[in-house]
């Protein structure tokens, strides 16, 4: 019996088929494994690809855009600089330039004229465009520029900002009645904010009760400020220890994008949120007055009910009859006049001091937020845009020799005087236009100031 045990564990008959199997099965697995990560990479590949061609979508979209307002500036300049064509080219018609959405596939309403169905087909067959592309453009030309808090020392004047730099803020409820500076206007905003969402909120309400409005301008204002300018402000030592505390450097320049205001101390997310739309941070103080707001209309004529503000709107909004603003005059017609919620002496003097803080009324707009959305596939790939359109301003009847007339000057002292103070240079230039029937306001050409990727 021993021997037929010794017999059969010495037959290696077998063996060989048992070590093929085993191979077949780590040959098995190891196929498994290779076509699993082939699929995978084949899955990154087509993924990246379909990326980049929603990026190229989308840049081809933003592209697009800066020709069409390459296009509003041009149709502007050609019918400022013809009389005849100003009271025949309404501001609207120039916008529509710019205003009108674009979609690619271009849609084809069921209604549409084979004529234009034929059109559209043709267009996309001959088009080297793949994927889909979304483009709009927003005019942001409503809102107060906080850079204009900024204290330089390239443009102090100490006869006149010395007393700006030592003065506290007003924070009485009627303050903005008699001053409207930035800091004011800040404050009366971010006040009548915070206090219309208490009203709403209660967990709102009880975590900016106590909020101190002084201490959250002055170190906004510290922020952006040249460094040791506000040595004489008796908040900037306070300011200065809560950016230390926090470990903060300001930035001691002007703001250049909204993200910015997050890292000041004090500026959390929710007050950010509040003034966001009321304010920016770029290189323009332009109002569009087809643009403007509920907050900003009270902003500008305190005395008006929240009744008269919703009347407003509904008078300019009307669905069967739009009405459009084109100059403060026309704004005055409906308040002075049509509405008669202010007199024509209140109304001339709130645009007045809010033109000597530099803000100009216009319906042309100067500052534009470009939204390109590209897609292909399951990729999807927005570039946001903000772009701006600088002004500047040319005599229709010059005077021979005349020192006022730009044409007149000697190149060296025009790029000066362009320098003087370049945070407030659209807003003056602006200003001498709507003043000035003698002078029309001229575009530059459009440039992005601040890009986003989402």
């Amino acid at each position: 019996m021993i021997k037929d045990i010794k017999v059969i564990l010495q037959n290696q008959k077998g063996v060989a088929l048992i070590m093929i199997m085993t191979a077949i099965i780590f040959l098995l697995a190891i196929y498994s494994e290779f076509t699993f990560e082939s699929k995978i990479s084949r899955i990154k590949t087509t993924n990246i690809l379909d990326k980049a061609q929603a990026k190229l979508m989308a840049e081809s979209g933003l592209q697009m855009a800066m020709t069409r307002l390459k296009l509003y500036v041009e149709a502007h300049n050609k019918v400022q600089g013809n009389e005849n064509a100003k009271g025949a080219v309404s501001p609207q018609l120039i916008n529509q330039l710019w205003e009108v959405p674009f979609m690619y596939p271009i849609p084809v309403p069921p209604n549409s004229g084979a004529a234009f169905a034929a059109t559209v087909a043709d267009f996309e067959k001959e088009s080297i465009l793949e994927g889909e592309m979304r483009v709009t453009i927003q005019s942001i030309s409503n809102r107060i520029n906080l850079n204009q808090l900024r204290m330089s020392y390239l443009t102090f004047n100490p006869e006149v900002d010395s007393e700006k730099i030592s003065t506290p803020l007003d924070t009485s409820q009627t303050a903005i009645h008699d001053d409207v500076s930035v800091d004011q206007s800040l404050y009366y905003m971010l006040r009548t904010l915070v206090d219309r969402k208490s009203d709403t909120d209660e967990v709102f309400a009880e975590k900016y009760s106590r909020v101190n409005y002084q201490e959250l301008i002055s170190s906004l204002k510290y922020y952006i400020s040249d460094q040791g300018i506000l040595a004489q402000d008796p908040f900037a030592a306070q300011a200065s220890a809560g950016f230390q505390q926090n470990n903060i450097t300001p930035k001691y320049g002007p703001l250049s994008s909204s993200s910015e205001i997050y890292a000041i101390p004090g500026w959390d997310d929710e007050l950010v949120e509040l003034i966001k739309n009321e304010f920016s941070f770029y290189p323009t103080n332009q109002i569009d007055l087809n643009k403007v707001t509920g907050n900003m209309l009270k902003l500008l004529f305190p005395n008006l009910m929240e009744d008269d503000i919703k009347e407003f709107f509904e008078y300019k909004n009307d669905p069967v009859r739009p009405r459009y603003f084109n100059s403060p005059e026309d704004l005055k017609q409906y308040f002075v006049n049509t509405a008669r919620n202010l007199s024509e002496e209140y109304f001339n003097q709130r645009i007045e001091m809010f033109t000597k803080q530099g803000m100009t009324f216009s319906s042309n707009p100067n500052l534009f937020r470009i939204v390109s959305e590209g897609i292909y596939n399951r990729a999807n790939y927005t570039l946001v845009a903000i772009v701006s359109v600088s002004n500047t301003t040319t005599n229709t009847s010059p005077t021979p020799n005349d020192p006022n007339n730009p044409n007149n000057q000697n190149p060296n002292q025009a790029g000066n005087n362009q320098n003087q103070n370049p945070n407030n240079q659209s807003g003056n230039q602006g200003n001498n236009a709507t003043t000035d029937t003698n002078k029309n306001t001229q575009l530059l050409e459009p440039r992005i100031i601040e890009i986003q990727v989402n």
